[in-house]
């Protein structure tokens, strides 16, 4: 536990101190000018502005906050470069404060950035990646469509309305096998997108079969009771014919492919079974896909025989910068792919949605495609 003073005392002060840097630089606003002769609007406009910001940043995990992250970002580094470039004075010092706009510039800049947040949000790609094995495939090929971190939301970037584009994108890359890396669904995810994304996993056959490995949200209540439970989700599931593996192996294809699938780290506190329990003889000659909802213990999962391993969690940062910190600090891939042996490949998806709100200024929104050719 850290220290009173780490835990409560700075943080207030830290929260202070930006909000009167906030606020002398609103006082220099343009519009705020047309008050000068007035000075209750003239001090009291900015204060209200500042006051503002606060309660649009009241939940911790809304949007709000991240536009006030950013607003209050833009205006520090503006105001370093101001105090940087005062000593030379003159010319400089001029184009700085043209770029700068007398503090409306990091409105406009915000402004963009969620803007293009939106749409890198809401845009669904189709990531490919290409991949070959010494290991016998069936038929000399295989192809694994990831599908992860959904989190089904009317305010995020999916929602029941897209599942026609979802389920085009999956059925367009005619996959052999279709993941679900966890998090597809959350404790927000409403009956009717319960529902409708059950109905849609239904809907697809890929002739290897459909595999779902939990989250750490799927069934972990975070912050609220979810609109179902373990037993509504394992019904679902096998309605839709997919099969939800707990640290538990399975093989497919006339068994040329093991698929192992793990419970989550998070949702089990660290309480599953290891790599090595999972595979106490090796991978030997079949080729393993490994399915592990956070990207952790890459190189244990390798050791026992691991070919493939597909992850998620992360969505990519999703929130630049504080995304790419926070993975940073435990995961061990952050998004894309990660040559962990010769003969072991990670894939980190971004994620086939957004976690709160559609906004993403890291990763990818995607479904994953890997091509997978014998050598």
């Amino acid at each position: 536990m850290y220290h009173p003073f780490f835990q409560f005392v700075l943080p207030r002060v830290g929260q202070a101190a930006l909000s009167a840097l906030l606020y002398f630089n609103f006082l220099q606003l343009p519009p705020l000018q047309w008050f000068a002769d007035m000075p209750l609007l003239y001090y009291g406009i900015p204060l209200l502005l500042v006051a503002g910001l606060g309660y649009i940043s009241r939940d911790p995990l809304g949007l709000g906050i991240v536009f006030s992250g950013h607003l209050t970002a833009i205006y520090c580094v503006g105001t370093v470069i101001s105090l940087l470039l005062r000593p030379f004075g003159g010319g400089v010092l001029r184009v700085w404060n043209l770029l700068w706009l007398d503090g409306m510039t990091p409105w406009l800049l915000t402004g963009l950035i969620f803007w293009l947040g939106r749409r890198r949000a809401v845009h669904l790609r189709t990531t490919k990646y290409h991949l070959t094995t010494h290991k016998k495939l069936p038929g000399g090929k295989l192809r694994i469509v990831q599908v992860s971190d959904i989190h089904p939301r009317a305010c995020a970037a999916m929602d029941r309305t897209r599942i026609p584009e979802l389920q085009k994108k999956i059925e367009a890359c005619r996959p052999d096998i279709l993941v679900l890396t966890g998090d597809i669904f959350d404790e927000y995810t409403s009956p009717e997108d319960f529902d409708a994304f059950c109905r849609m996993f239904g809907r697809l056959h890929p002739r290897m079969g459909k595999y779902y490995v939990l989250g750490n949200h799927d069934l972990f209540h975070h912050w609220r009771e979810p609109s179902f439970d373990r037993a509504m989700l394992e019904k679902a599931l096998h309605d839709a014919g997919v099969r939800l593996l707990e640290d538990e192996t399975c093989r497919t294809g006339s068994g040329t492919v093991r698929i192992v699938g793990r419970k989550d780290y998070l949702f089990t506190g660290g309480q599953r079974f290891t790599a090595r329990q999972l595979l106490p003889h090796g991978a030997g000659d079949v080729f393993t896909l490994w399915l592990d909802h956070e990207p952790r213990d890459f190189k244990n999962a390798a050791a026992v025989g691991a070919d493939l391993i597909l992850s998620g969690h992360t969505h990519g940062g999703q929130v630049w910068p504080a995304g790419a910190v926070g993975m940073a600090a435990r995961n061990e891939r952050n998004y894309g792919k990660k040559r962990i042996t010769e003969n072991c490949t990670a894939i980190v998806s971004g994620g086939t949605g957004t976690w709160g709100y559609k906004f993403r200024t890291q990763g990818r929104t995607e479904i994953v495609l890997v091509e997978i050719s014998q050598s």
